[in-house]
């Protein structure tokens, strides 16, 4: 499973929760954590996972896919 397989905004909100990550790390208060907390859960219920046969498998290559510090080329 590649990037492309991924909704695109599947991957937006992965790329948003790991900037909110970092966001509530570098300033942990209340305000930030709430953020990190609704995009995780708009993440978690997200519909894609619907039809995945293996959600840890598929969440795990979707990490990787939208992880900020890996070098991918946009796909067309």
């Amino acid at each position: 499973m590649s990037d492309t397989d991924f909704p695109a905004d599947l991957l937006e909100l992965q790329r948003l929760w790991y900037a909110a990550e970092a966001a509530w790390a570098a300033d942990p208060t209340e305000e930030k954590r709430s953020a990190f907390a609704a995009v995780g859960a708009e993440l978690y219920a997200h519909s894609y996972w619907a039809g995945v046969g293996n959600r840890y498998e598929a969440e795990m290559k979707l990490k990787q896919a939208a992880r900020p510090d890996t070098t991918q080329e946009p796909t067309a």
